[in-house]
């Protein structure tokens, strides 16, 4: 008996694809550059996916090992002091003040797009120089004040001594005003496409990061020498990394002075501003819950919905991870006019982000109320209802989910901006009403639905609109060719 599989283009695309995989020489060419470039952008982003995927993995086995490690010897004001001290650490990291993140991937890969070498240089200077200011600000403001701090007072800790907490807040200050213009590494990589570099470098990073945990705790060190240990080892690494950047990968990058340009400076601010209101929007759409289920429900619910939502919001986090290096690749393919390659790569983006996400949530969805009585004990076991709703709304996720990187790509902040803000104050305030009546089911409900409200309209129609100026910058293009 033989399966017989229905005769759909995407059907025999993915039944191709598994076959090519197959293939050890299908295997080495994705290590290889391709001349045809629309192979080369699928290639780099298969690449940097799959390095994704490995580099979160170790960042999930370093936050398990580092319980069992470090919260025996520690002991609870300690451990508390150290979990509030990495809490900072990654939220620092993350902060670039709109001078990098997806700004500057959108400028440089217009610029790659353009094989304009000297307008990105520009661009990278302007961005690490002013970034460096900034770290100096800081600095001067963390001389001048940091020995007036009780950071004592700061932690209400009276059991660790004031000289360790001291030194391991001054410690994450220097990191943290050291990262700042090193933050922008990401973004170059990102928007050169070889994102799979940055995931390398940051797997070197966790894996020393993890070694030197595992030295410190064996000796019983203290707090600041597991911020040595964790952040130092990582800083490390980002320093060596700007060698390898500016002098191997990317000369002609090298952000010299001379090369700042304070109009660039000015629309990277600009630019990167509109995507710190998205940011802000988004923690609206997935942030806001505890404080609502706490007003309204009682702290106790708190549990219940955010750890279901850790385990079923999984996949789309997969998926995201799978379709973020097409960020960069549609810019440059913008930059060189090539629409037929966007709009091949959003469709299969599209279907295949539906189809894996689909069948992943699925079988979240079932497995989600076993899984967590066994992880987290029967008090946090869900009603069917709100995984119902949570998988609904992920669902909803896994369909934007490349049109959201592909209006990313094409620079539409604005749609962007007026779309997750209109999200975050609907899944806000239908959240507290339907919350009286449903519960934590109608917390879910009330994410979903506003999803489906503002999202999809205003998304789909944007991306319409895009590919309506593509086609007539194309056929316009064309004519003058002809011409």
């Amino acid at each position: 008996m033989s399966l017989h599989l229905p005769e759909h283009p995407f059907a025999k695309r993915l039944v191709s694809g598994w076959k090519d995989l197959r293939d050890p020489k299908t295997l080495r060419g994705l290590f290889r550059s391709h001349s045809d470039r629309g192979h080369e952008r699928y290639r780099r982003a298969s690449i940097t996916a799959s390095a994704s995927l490995i580099q979160k993995a170790l960042t999930i086995v370093i936050s398990f090992v580092s319980v069992p490690l470090t919260v025996h010897y520690l002991g609870p004001e300690r451990y508390g002091v150290w979990l509030t001290i990495s809490s900072l650490l990654v939220w620092m990291s993350m902060t670039d003040f709109g001078l990098a993140g997806n700004a500057l991937v959108n400028v440089l890969s217009q610029a790659h797009g353009n094989d304009d070498q000297r307008t990105a240089q520009e661009y990278a200077s302007s961005a690490i120089w002013a970034l460096s200011a900034v770290a100096g600000i800081f600095a001067i403001a963390a001389i001048a004040s940091f020995r007036f701090i009780s950071w004592s007072a700061v932690f209400k800790v009276s059991t660790v001594p004031s000289h360790e907490l001291t030194l391991a807040c001054g410690l994450t200050l220097v990191f943290f005003i050291i990262g700042l213009p090193l933050s922008a590494q990401y973004s170059i990589y990102s928007a050169y496409q070889d994102g799979f570099l940055w995931n390398m470098w940051a797997i070197a990073g966790n894996v020393t990061a993890l070694m030197a945990l595992v030295i410190v705790t064996r000796f019983h060190g203290g707090l600041p020498q597991l911020v040595l240990a964790l952040s130092g080892s990582r800083t490390v690494l980002a320093c060596v990394n700007v060698y390898y950047m500016f002098f191997r990968r990317y000369p002609w990058l090298l952000p010299v002075p001379s090369a700042v340009r304070w109009h660039y400076v000015r629309r990277l601010f600009k630019l990167g501003a509109k995507y710190f209101v998205t940011q802000l929007g988004t923690l609206g759409i997935y942030q806001s819950q505890p404080m609502i289920i706490t007003q309204f429900l009682g702290p106790a619910k708190v549990m219940v919905f955010v750890i279901a939502q850790k385990v079923v919001t999984l996949p789309i986090d997969l998926i995201w991870m799978a379709t973020a290096p097409f960020v960069p690749a549609f810019g440059e393919a913008k930059a060189r006019n090539d629409w037929k390659w966007i709009k091949g790569a959003y469709r299969n983006s599209m279907l295949a982000s539906v189809a894996a996400g689909g069948v992943l949530l699925l079988v979240t969805a079932l497995v989600a109320k076993p899984l967590i009585r066994a992880w987290a004990g029967p008090a946090a076991v869900p009603d069917t209802s709100l995984i119902l709703w949570l998988s609904l709304y992920n669902l909803f996720g896994v369909i934007l989910m490349a049109a959201g990187q592909l209006l990313t790509g094409m620079e539409r902040v604005n749609a962007l901006v007026v779309s997750i803000l209109l999200c975050a104050f609907l899944t806000i305030g239908l959240g507290i009403v339907a919350s009286r009546s449903m519960g934590l089911s109608g917390i879910a409900m009330a994410m979903a639905l506003s999803k489906v409200v503002t999202l999809f309209p205003i998304w789909f129609w944007t991306i319409r609109r895009i590919f309506a100026a593509g086609e007539a910058q194309a056929v316009g293009a064309a004519s003058q060719a002809a011409a």
